[in-house]
């Protein structure tokens, strides 16, 4: 089985999650831009280069050159970018075949359509409305009362997540929620990642509709899954013992066996029809232990390679296997993600106590890692510096 990869991003997901499916036997192919963790993994035989000013002809190109039985997206871009080709006819088979029916894909790519359907099919949730004007925010928060969360759609890892305590935080929070990225922003964001991408990104900004949630106490929890046209092959569910912040992704999970979120993923799956890797976020009601579904990610997810399950299961199907006889971490098994826990507290006592996930299998993945995380600090000492210097601090 050949696979390519896809990831418009620097981020780990499609590095660990290619080493995976390198593992379970797959040829594997990337694409991605120059100096991503993908390109810099040892697992893709070769690395297709997206440019930040062309990615969609360049995907096309790798796709074209590839001939890979599915494209995995790895980032939500990377996903509209396929998407998008499906209106290619020589792509179209490849396009279905790696994301399922093309129906689905609307709702899939805009959160709050996802959580329209997912209140039609009766999931567990909280409430979710969307908010096209500062007017309809206030009369909202009017009707339901605070704390609420304000989410922009398209935005991913908790980058567009800002929780409302006080009435007066709704204007200010609307017009970051509905403001193309500054120039200064955007370079920021730049030399952070070391990447064009965010420059390129401003460019083809779009405005969107932002949704507000009701606020659940309690704690994240998520849940990937492999699917085929909506049947959902195998599952991995996690809840969040620890987070680099209120909103940002996990870095220390614990895997729990838990009906309710698989039922609730597996609806959504089979009413849109995808396939590939898909990832859903909960949050655990404090007190009820309810898991209330709050999105959708069309696409691969930090968890997707965890033990290696999820991949072997996608490549023993892909060969026509049963995808459920593929190991998956036993529940119980606690997990620090790397570099994140690691990035987080050094002296976790989770990076010796739990399962510490390193690509100790990669030893250019590991050392891009280190190499990464010595330039942002780098970056994080220059910024503190410039703060001082300009009186900021």
């Amino acid at each position: 089985m050949r696979l390519l990869v896809v990831s418009t991003q620097p981020w780990t997901v499609a590095a660990r999650l290619a080493m995976a499916l390198h593992a379970a036997g797959c040829v594997v192919e990337g694409a991605s831009p120059r100096g991503s963790l993908l390109a810099r993994s040892a697992a893709p035989v070769r690395n297709h280069v997206l440019r930040p000013w062309s990615m969609g002809a360049d995907l096309a190109r790798a796709l074209r050159a590839a001939r890979p039985d599915r494209a995995v997206p790895a980032d939500d871009r990377a996903a509209a970018l396929l998407r998008a080709l499906h209106a290619e006819d020589d792509l179209r088979a490849l396009i279905e075949a790696s994301l399922g029916d093309p129906a689905g894909y609307p709702v899939a790519a805009a959160k709050s359509a996802q959580m329209a359907l997912s209140a039609r099919l009766g999931l567990p949730m909280p409430g979710t409305r969307p908010v096209p004007g500062l007017a309809a925010l206030e009369a909202a928060i009017a009707e339901g009362g605070l704390p609420r969360v304000l989410k922009t759609d398209g935005s991913w890892g908790g980058a567009g997540v800002q929780v409302l305590r006080d009435a007066t935080e709704a204007a200010p929070a609307f017009a970051r929620a509905t403001a193309a990225p500054t120039l200064m922003q955007s370079l920021k964001l730049a030399a952070w990642e070391g990447s064009l991408n965010p420059l390129f990104a401003r460019r083809e900004w779009r405005p969107g509709v932002p949704d507000l949630q009701d606020f659940v106490e309690g704690h994240p929890a998520n849940r990937a899954v492999i699917a085929e046209r909506g049947r959902v092959l195998a599952g991995l569910s996690v809840e969040v013992l620890h987070a680099a912040s209120a909103t940002a992704p996990a870095t220390v999970v614990r895997v729990v066996d838990d009906a309710q979120m698989a039922a609730s993923a597996a609806a959504m799956t089979e009413s849109l029809g995808l396939s590939g890797f898909l990832g859903f976020d909960f949050v655990v009601e404090r007190g009820t232990g309810r898991k209330l579904l709050i999105e959708m990610n069309p696409r691969a997810t930090p968890i997707c390679h965890l033990g290696g399950g999820l991949a072997a299961a996608y490549a023993a199907h892909l060969r026509g296997g049963e995808a459920a006889a593929a190991p998956i971490p036993a529940p119980g098994t606690e997990i620090a993600l790397f570099p994140g826990e690691w990035l987080r507290d050094p002296h976790s006592p989770y990076l010796n106590g739990a399962w510490h996930d390193v690509p100790w299998e990669d030893a250019g993945l590991l050392r891009a890692y280190l190499d990464d995380a010595a330039g942002l600090e780098r970056f994080a000492r220059r910024q503190r510096l410039f703060r001082r210097m300009t009186g900021r601090a």
